[in-house]
Formats: structure tokens, sequence, C-alpha cells
């Protein structure tokens, strides 16, 4: 495996003067091939003679060189808001139609009765997790009665079922992140997600017509459709977001996710509780209707980058592209696939997906099986006390990435420590939430209590090796985030097999255990190959048909605005 590490160190800047506050330096090459209006041309033509006073203090060359102080827009919300918003509520309304099937085949499924018996807030009597026979007793009104599903599907069938999503998700993966950035992010994001409304509609029609073979198969074609949705987003907030709001925004838009979450479990329980057409095929139904809604305010509000916005305010336009800078549409023959795919810091992002993947797919696809098996809770009574624990990764994930923006841009940390600390929460910590929920035993108070903080700190990865793409590689962040998530989804569907061979159909607590042990040695085993392997440093193939020279002075400009920011107040008031 080779790489080619950057040879300019993130915290080797020349001492310069800074520039204002608030305000980035331009370098920018006209490398559209689109036509470009005057808020455009502006970034790239503009020169201004106080800018160029500045530049010349700095000890710029002005030679073929465009450049202008661009000030940080004094509109609180902006287009670049805008997009962010619909891209947090485009890809919560994609995660409901993935984690519905996972609450709803409880009520869809005919489980045995059992027979014994605890109240939630109290230990069986005599139950250890140390004891391979002992199962969790519960109360006839803890809600684990009999279930009268309409359909007869043992525990293998119900894990293809529940994996069948993942094997169409990972193909479409890296077309989806070619396509965004060939084509644009808004129609593949868009049509993405309104085919997954459209599959998860059919969903119930294809079970009571089809049985569990159509149900596979439209569980598939629902993968194919959201599989673009990560590279796409990606793609978009490379486009987007300015430097120093990469993570706070970019963390925001991709912790959608856990939101649809937080919306979709209690939200499923209780259309499973209804006797409206049995309740279970509205948990299908109603996810799909907010897609098709949020679809159509989608495309009026959105558009693929900030060049081609009718609507957006000039002053914005020249602060985003002032840190993005323009970028074109990059030909498959341009891709550097040999120098990605050998890179080891990719492959260090790759293998802590990996790691991420596994723990969400037993949070996501198995945790409700374990609830509803081992605990005997109800998630139609207790559906909102069920989604606690990504209610917890939603606001983790939030403070997490303000924390960690406002440590690069004060310099605390450098992007590639910052990346790697975060990561290390996001994942080291709830490997030992996992071993601590391991010995809970039948205490619900206990684990729920472990898993909700273990998934809050699991929120960390947005502001880690999640935004490590755009980092290293900003012109290929939505094929990079393809290439890392399409791997990481064999975890989508190898996760509810292994499970399945561990733990049998009635379940017991030693069999969980090792299911949570495993779990958390692959959290702690992929997080050590992330922090030994990952960097924040551009990488020198993401600059394709760029002067190096004026890439350079461009990073070191945008680096120097957050230096000296209390000489910068002090010389304001002057």
């Amino acid at each position: 495996m080779t790489d080619t590490p950057s040879k300019v160190n993130e915290d080797e800047n020349e001492s310069k003067q800074p520039l204002p506050s608030d305000a980035i330096f331009v370098i920018a090459t006209n490398d559209h091939q689109q036509p470009l209006d005057k808020a455009t041309k502006s970034v790239q033509e503009g020169v201004i003679e106080s800018t160029v006073q500045d530049v010349i203090q700095h000890g710029h060359s002005l030679e073929n060189v465009d450049s202008q102080i661009v000030d940080k827009p004094k509109d609180f919300f902006g287009s670049r808001h805008v997009f962010a918003f619909m891209g947090f509520l485009g890809l919560a309304s994609v995660y409901m139609m993935r984690i519905n099937l996972s609450v709803a085949i409880v009520d869809m499924v005919r489980t045995p009765p059992v027979d014994n018996a605890t109240s939630f807030f109290g230990r069986s009597g005599g139950t250890s997790a140390s004891n391979s026979t002992e199962q969790c007793q519960y109360d006839e009104d803890s809600g684990s009665s009999e279930s009268n599903g309409e359909f007869d599907w043992d525990g293998e069938t119900q894990g293809l079922i529940l994996g069948a999503f993942f094997w169409g998700y990972m193909v479409t993966q890296i077309p989806g992140g070619i396509l965004a950035e060939k084509y644009g992010g808004k129609y593949v994001l868009g049509l993405g997600i309104l085919l997954t409304d459209f599959f998860s509609v059919l969903t119930p029609l294809a079970a009571r017509q089809g049985g569990a073979n159509a149900v596979i198969v439209m569980r598939v074609l629902t993968g194919l459709a959201e599989g673009v949705s990560f590279p796409a987003a990606n793609s978009m907030i490379s486009k987007w977001v300015p430097t120093f709001e990469r993570t706070t925004i970019g963390a925001f838009v991709l912790a959608g996710t856990q939101f649809g979450t937080v919306i979709i479990m209690p939200l499923s329980g209780w259309l499973c509780s209804l006797e409206f057409d049995n309740g279970w095929p509205l948990a299908f139904y109603v996810p799909g209707i907010i897609g098709v809604i949020w679809f159509t305010l989608w495309v009026f509000l959105v558009f693929d980058s900030p060049s081609v916005h009718p609507r957006i305010a000039e002053d914005e336009k020249r602060y985003i592209l002032a840190s993005t800078g323009i970028k074109k549409p990059i030909p498959m023959s341009e891709t550097p696939w040999k120098t990605i795919l050998t890179s080891i810091h990719l492959w260090a992002i790759l293998v802590a997906h990996l790691g991420h993947s596994w723990g969400l797919s037993m949070l996501l696809t198995e945790l409700p099986t374990y609830m509803k098996t081992v605990l005997h809770f109800d998630l139609k009574a207790n559906g909102a006390l069920s989604a606690l624990p990504y209610l917890a990764m939603w606001i983790f994930s939030i403070a997490f990435s303000v924390t960690a923006d406002a440590i690069r841009k004060n310099k605390i940390l450098n992007t590639t420590y910052t990346r790697k600390v975060f990561t290390t929460i996001g994942l080291l910590l709830p490997a030992f939430g996992l071993i601590g929920v391991s010995y809970t035993g039948c205490d619900r108070v206990a684990t729920i209590t472990l898993l909700t903080v273990s998934c809050g700190f699991n929120g960390a990865i947005y502001s880690g090796f999640l935004a490590n793409h755009i980092d290293i590689a900003s012109n290929f962040a939505g094929t990079m985030m393809g290439v890392t998530n399409c791997v990481a989804s064999i975890c989508g569907f190898l996760a509810p097999y292994i499970v399945n061979l561990i733990v049998t159909e009635s379940g017991s607590l030693d069999q969980w255990q090792t299911v949570f042990f495993l779990s958390a040695g692959i959290y702690a085993a992929t997080n050590l190959f992330y922090v030994v392997f990952s960097t924040g440093v551009e990488q020198p193939w993401n600059k394709i048909n760029r002067d190096p020279i004026l890439e350079q002075r461009r990073n070191e400009s945008i680096s120097s605005m957050t230096s000296s920011s209390s000489s910068d107040q002090s010389s304001k008031s002057k």
C-alpha cells in the first residue's frame, strides 16, 4: 500500500501579518466551464487597492493571481444554511425509511407467549448475566405478550430481511459519489430519496402478496435507492460549507440520520399499535409521504453549488467560494483511482467507518430485537424511551461539532489531532459502554442508561473520521465517501448474520454478552488503526489542474484567517 503524504505541515505557517477578522484571502483560477454571473466573477477577478497593499505586505506575488478580501456575511441565516437544513431533513427522512422495518417487524411476525415476568423498573429475581440458560422475567403488563403478527418468519428469515437493505445499499455508494461530483448532488440526492419513498410505500403490499422473498427484493431496491444519499450529501457539503464551518454544518447535515431515528422509533411504535390495516403498514406509508413532501421543497430551495444559485446573496457567495474554490466537474479520466485506493489515510477512514458501521448496525438493527426478546421491553408502549439512545447521539453530535470547529479555529489542535480525538471519543467510549451493558443483566434502567450514553458519545464520529474525507481531498469527497460507506455497508448484513449465529430465537443474557463484547472489540481495534494512520492534511492528489503555488498561497491565507484574532480586534478598536 502506497501513499503520498503532504509536504506541508499544518502547524508550520509562516509568520505573517494577520488578515482582518472573519475574512478569507481568495486566490482562485477560472476553472469553471459554465458561464459565471457577476458575483462569482468578483471572486476571481475583483482586485481592490487595499487588497493589493495587503498582498504586497504579506509578501505574495501578484503575478497571475486574482485576490480579494471577503468578509463573513452579515446575515445570520443564508443559502448555505438553507442547504444544511434541507440536507438534514432529507437524511432524517431517508433514515426513517431505513429504520422503520426494524421496529415494524416486531409486529409483523408472530411470536409465542412467554410465562415469566418482572416490571420495567426492577431486576428480575435471581437472574444473572453469567447464567447461560436464564431468561429475564417480565410482567403480563409489560407488553411482552404474544404477538399476533401476519407472518411466520423464523429468526434466520428475519435476519435476511433486515440485512437485505445493505445488499443494494453498498452497490450504489461509489456511483452515487461519482454522479454527484460530475453532475451535481442536488438531483442525485433528491431522486435517491424519492425512490426510497416509493419502495418504502410498496413494502407492505409486497409482504402480503409475495411473502418474505418479496420483502427482501423491496429492501434491496430500497438500499439501491438510498445508497447515493451519503456520497451525494458529502459532495454537496464540500461545495457549500466554508472551511471553518465544515465540522459544525457538515455534522449537522449528517446527524439528520439520528434525528430521523429519534422520530421513527416512537412514531413506528405508535403507528403499529393502531387498528387501521393492522397498524404496521402505516410505519411504511407515513415516512414515504414525508419524503415526497421533502423532495418537493428540496427541488425549489436547494441548488448544486453557490455558483449556480440564482438567489444567494453576493457576499455569502464570495465568502463560500473563497474557502471552497470554484470547482468544475471532474472527468473519470482525471480521477486518480490508484492513488486514492492505495492511500493509507483513506484506508484509515475506511477502517474506522467499518467499526462504526458494525456498532451502528448493532444499535439500529439488533437493539429493538434485544429489547423485545431479552428485556421484554414493549416498543409500542415505550417508543419515546427506546429512542433515547438516538436522541443522545443527535444532541451530542451537534455539541461535539461546535467544539471541534472551535478547537480548530482557535488552533488548540490542528485538524489531524482533532479528527483523531473525536474519532476516539466516538468509537472507544461506546466500546466501554457495550461492555458495561453486558453486565447489567435484566436491569432495564441500567441497560437503557448505558446504551444512551454509549450512543451519545458515538455522535463524536461526525466530527471525527466522517468529516475527514473533505479534509484530505475535497474534490473527491463524494467518491471517497462512496468507497468507505460501500465497504462499511458489509456490516449491515454481516452483523445480523453473526448475531443470528450467536443468539438463539428466544435469546439469553450470555449470548448477547458475547455479541456486546465482540462489538466492543471491533470498536477498539478499528479506532486504533485510525489513530495511527489518519491525517487531516490535504493530499497532493486532490489538486487536479491547479497551480500548486497558487494553492499553497490560498491555503496559507485561509489558515492565517484565525491567527492573532486578539491583535485584529485591538487594531479595529483603534
